[in-house]
């Protein structure tokens, strides 16, 4: 196989998915070169949970930053510059500067391909003129309820125009990006997320506790349908009392959680969380719910596929190919209480058809189509397209 000079341009809230990609393209022999932007804006993040952040804009080496340092011996940080973004403002002196510093970094790589996982924005429009070797991953093709922005769309409307590679990380939004934004088909790479195994590196043994508890996590919002979820857990809760439900994650509730925050089988930790902590809620749950009400993706589910724990979910968006139905969890459609509660009730109920689809899991996760071996293998051939 012909090796192949990768930069990949990031920011912090992909890095759970960007660790898996860039270990196995280190793995298989090709120069990756890694440009993770943090922002000040977004210094807490799944995977990297910064608590004071450098003052100067500038490119800076892994090294500046000790919350880093768990992954030295998961990936090789040799070619990994942390792209600190350290104004507040989009457009300024400093903000051209470091743009000018990532395209001064990128003519000295000379890159085969740049694969970007964001439309560049305005403080980084200078990354077009290498927009023939671009290739741009879309993780949320279309804007979620509740967050769509007109700059944001303007920005991204720039790159449907200007690039000519994209990524979507399920098939059944193909048709409708493609007709949308008049982009050609097989211009458009339909690819996976694989298992986080780098979520192993925080997870302590200890003795497993014999509840049985259903885990909501991620960011509160209202496509995430969190007040269905706590309907339907009133009506598991009658079924199986010894059953407790987790809600985890920062923003504000946009329903009346009072009336669940006091019962004692329901927790909620209504905050940021860090990725040591998040290891631990999925390695303690029994299985975890994604009620939403509309989606592209969900890194939950790869989170929890990560630990083995089946997923109760919709059936919107990509879902469904996340998810296939009695394997690896259930799917029901959205903003259906009695429908989520009683599909929580019959995967809880059958002990021998969990254990058979955290078999599953694990099997199809490591070795079958959603391992990284096939994944990235995929993206490379996609590269070679340019």
């Amino acid at each position: 196989m012909l090796n192949m000079k990768i930069a990949y341009i990031s920011k912090s809230c992909y890095a759970d998915t960007d660790f898996p990609l860039i270990r196995k393209y280190q793995q298989m022999g090709h120069e990756v070169h890694y440009f993770l932007n943090v922002d000040c804006r977004e210094l807490h993040s799944t995977l990297i949970d910064i608590n004071v952040q450098n003052p100067n804009s500038c490119l800076l080496s892994p090294d500046a930053y000790p919350e880093l340092d768990v992954y030295r011996n998961y990936i090789d940080m040799s070619n990994v510059y942390i792209v600190n973004r350290a104004e507040k403002s989009s457009i300024n002196y400093k903000t051209l500067r470091l743009a000018h510093l990532v395209d001064k970094k990128l003519q000295e790589i000379q890159p085969d391909v740049i694969h970007l996982l964001e439309p560049p924005y305005i403080n980084n429009l200078l990354l077009y003129k290498w927009r023939k070797k671009m290739v741009l991953t879309m993780h949320d093709p279309f804007p979620h309820t509740g967050e769509s922005f007109a700059r944001r769309s303007f920005f991204r409307n720039i790159a449907f125009k200007l690039i000519k590679k994209f990524v979507l990380l399920n098939a059944r939004q193909k048709s409708q990006f493609s007709s949308r934004y008049k982009i050609q088909e097989n211009n458009i790479l339909i690819n996976s997320i694989g298992r986080f195994d780098y979520l192993q590196l925080f997870v302590v043994p200890r003795k497993k506790k014999s509840k049985v508890n259903v885990l909501f996590f991620g960011r509160i919002s209202p496509y995430k349908g969190v007040e269905y979820l706590c309907e339907a857990m009133t009506k598991v809760h009658e079924v199986l009392p010894g059953v407790t439900l987790t809600i985890a994650g920062g923003g504000d509730f946009y329903f009346d959680i009072a009336k669940y925050s006091s019962k004692n089988w329901i927790k909620i930790i209504n905050k940021y969380i860090g990725v040591k902590q998040m290891a631990e809620l999925f390695d303690d749950c029994t299985i975890s719910v994604c009620p939403y009400t509309d989606a592209t993706q969900s890194g939950v589910i790869n989170t929890s596929y990560s630990f083995s724990k089946p997923v109760v979910a919709t059936n919107v968006g990509g879902l469904p190919e996340m998810v296939e139905q009695g394997k690896s969890g259930l799917l029901v459609q959205p903003k259906n209480s009695d429908k989520l509660a009683d599909t929580i009730i019959s995967i809880l109920e059958n002990e021998n058809n969990l254990l058979e689809m955290q078999k599953f899991i694990s099997d199809e996760y490591y070795a079958s189509d959603k391992s990284w071996d096939i994944i990235a293998n995929k993206y490379i051939e996609f590269y070679k397209m340019l």
